[in-house]
């Protein structure tokens, strides 16, 4: 639906590009908006339609909101006697990231670069077991939320 709303804005607003709506909003609303770590991101379109329809009361990155959301989530599975090895840690990480750049993941995602470096879905199988796929989706709706 994004790649949607991408399309839809390209062809009947050239102009209306993530960049150039982000400005707007930076000149119309300046202490709402900080400012972006990657210029034309297309996930910052999630940022954008969230802030116009008032959903966040700051227009932040939407990378900013994954790693804060990460973050939390981290924190709760902690609280709750959860504990993650470092290289669990490290995968979580990649998963975030890929969430961040591609706004969900999927299990066949992890044969996609960077995860096929680090052994790829059989990998990541060895390291969650059976929680991979619960962690997966936990991660896409905490993440995106």
């Amino acid at each position: 639906m994004l790649k949607e709303l991408e399309k839809k804005l390209r062809d009947n607003h050239a102009a209306w590009t993530e960049d150039n709506l982000w400005n707007a909003f930076a000149a119309t609303w300046p202490g709402k908006v900080k400012g972006r770590t990657q210029a034309g991101r297309f996930t910052d379109l999630v940022a954008l339609v969230r802030f116009a329809l008032g959903q966040q009361s700051v227009l932040a990155p939407f990378a900013d909101s994954v790693s804060e959301q990460f973050n939390e989530w981290l924190m709760d599975k902690a609280r709750a006697g959860v504990k993650f090895s470092a290289e669990q840690l490290a995968w979580l990480n990649l998963i975030r990231d890929h969430i961040a750049t591609a706004i969900s993941i999927e299990p066949e995602d992890l044969e996609l670069s960077p995860f096929n470096q680090r052994g790829g879905l059989g990998k990541a199988h060895q390291l969650f077991g059976n929680d991979l796929n619960r962690i997966l989706d936990e991660l896409n709706l905490v993440l995106v939320a």
